[in-house]
């Protein structure tokens, strides 16, 4: 998907799931947020410099400064160990279940060596806000190109055969699916917000109302965009 729909979407989705922890708490409510639209930018290492102001005038640096350092790291590993050095614009580097959990494991790994060696407070708990966030939108922007025609390369760099992919073309107006994954999202906040507003539901069920519905959310987005896998020969 493109930029602003991976981060309308991930930030929606990061609300609806943490909402019952942050209705009180705005300023943590915003740090989440914003972690949650780095992790929904970064794995898009082929986007081009922005020739206009814009939204991607803000999002395209943080993208360079991830490929001139962690992104190098995991080259240099493939090379290491796969015999074989990736170009750095190739996005089925972040765009498959290795990429994924490489990030994953090395925004956990700074997020605990900073923990263990900061004082704590107020800035760890930041930072461990911050660092939920960024995982969220990880896997949040690896759900959503899912269900795009281009899909994503499962396996690479380890395998290039297997590929999981939806029937969506972002940039196609007249396909209106992600237009209702918003207002679908959007829906189920305001539904959310409601229970919770009025007491209808529970405090102690609260966060599960959440993830369910978050869930629901996420398996009709997955299953009205025809995702499939398949392998090539």
């Amino acid at each position: 998907m493109i930029t602003r729909h991976h981060i309308s979407l991930a930030c929606g989705s990061t609300l609806l799931m943490y909402l019952p922890f942050v209705l009180d708490n705005p300023f943590m409510l915003a740090v989440l947020v914003i972690g949650t639209g780095i992790g929904a930018v970064i794995p898009d290492i082929q986007m081009k410099r922005p020739k206009d102001l814009s939204l991607l005038s803000v999002v395209w640096p943080l993208v360079q400064v991830f490929k001139k350092t962690l992104l190098q790291v995991y080259i240099t590993l493939c090379a290491l160990f796969l015999g074989f050095r990736p170009e750095a614009d190739d996005k089925r580097l972040t765009h498959s279940v290795p990429g994924l959990l490489y990030l994953a494991v090395v925004i956990t790994l700074l997020n605990v060596l900073a923990i263990a060696l900061g004082p704590p407070g107020l800035a760890v708990h930041i930072l461990r806000i911050l660092s939920a966030g960024i995982l969220i939108g990880l896997v949040f922007h690896f759900l959503e190109d899912v269900c795009t025609m281009k899909g994503l390369c499962i396996m690479y760099p380890f395998d290039e055969s297997c590929r999981i992919a939806g029937s969506i073309r972002p940039c196609n107006r007249e396909d209106l699916r992600i237009r209702r994954f918003h207002l679908m999202t959007a829906g189920a906040i305001a539904l959310v917000v409601l229970l919770f507003g009025t007491g209808i539901c529970p405090e102690n069920l609260m966060w599960p109302v959440s993830v369910a519905t978050l869930l629901a959310c996420t398996s009709m987005m997955l299953l009205h965009a025809d995702v499939r896998v398949t392998t090539s020969a």
